[in-house]
């Protein structure tokens, strides 16, 4: 993908309209080109602010009654299996899948989830804060920004926060924060509310109790977890076994 192509799909991608190859395309581009990666941040930093100071009203209750008295009063149609699904058909591809899944021992996701991806992208783009401080007053700028409290995970006394920042993920907002590490080390933390994002990766660890999906990409690795009915997303310029061991040390504080 050039310039050109990116220009005219940014809006798309901004507003999470693409998907599959079309995403995967964009965001190889953004990595490699500091200006589209501009365009980027600036379309959705403006999009994040106009959605966290747009007021939601409430839909009325008798209107949500009648939508759902006439959705109810809808017949449901009866379920046609297609042709290709008959019994003698799907009686030995069923078998074929078993025999493969027996033989293999396992079966690995060939790609990570898309918040983990928007992570890992965010990550190498090197955005502007919205707020910079130490993480007790870059976790409270958030507040009455977001829907849920944000927490600043402790990664002990040689980590210093950065900034902070709102972004979007899916069709709510997000928090972003920024870490520096004694040793340069960069680390970054998105924390989102997961309810509509699947959180899953090439490789699962139980890290103190908790599932820990890890990933990596060009110079970063990458780990999701859910914790307290939030999801996170951590990113790091280090292996992943480094970050394993960066977040059994938060987990224990």
């Amino acid at each position: 993908m050039n310039c050109a192509e990116a220009t005219a799909t940014v809006q798309a991608y901004v507003d999470g309209e693409l998907d599959g190859v079309d995403r995967e395309s964009i965001e190889r581009h953004l990595v490699g080109c500091p200006g589209c990666s501009r365009r980027v941040h600036v379309q959705t930093r403006f999009r994040a602010a106009v959605r966290a100071h747009l007021h939601r009203p409430e839909v009325p209750f008798a209107l949500r009654r009648r939508i759902e008295d006439a959705l109810g009063a809808q017949p449901i149609a009866p379920r046609r299996w297609p042709t290709w699904m008959s019994l003698p058909r799907i009686v030995p591809a069923a078998a074929a899948v078993f025999l493969i899944v027996a033989i293999t021992g396992t079966v690995r996701r060939s790609h990570d989830s898309m918040v983990i991806e928007q992570a890992a992208t965010m990550a190498t783009t090197q955005m502007p804060m919205d707020v910079t401080g130490d993480c007790g007053s870059i976790a409270s700028w958030f507040r009455g920004r977001l829907g849920f409290p944000v927490h600043a995970p402790a990664l002990g006394s040689g980590a210093n926060c950065q900034g902070g920042r709102l972004v979007n993920v899916g069709e709510r907002p997000a928090a972003y924060l920024v870490y520096l590490l004694s040793d340069g080390h960069r680390v970054t933390f998105l924390v989102f509310d997961p309810r509509d994002q699947p959180i899953e990766s090439r490789e699962r660890r139980v890290v103190n109790g908790r599932e820990v999906y890890l990933g990596s990409g060009p110079g970063i690795s990458t780990a999701a977890y859910r914790d307290r009915g939030l999801g996170y997303v951590v990113t790091a310029d280090s292996d992943e076994d480094t970050l394993t061991r960066l977040l059994t040390a938060s987990f224990t504080r």
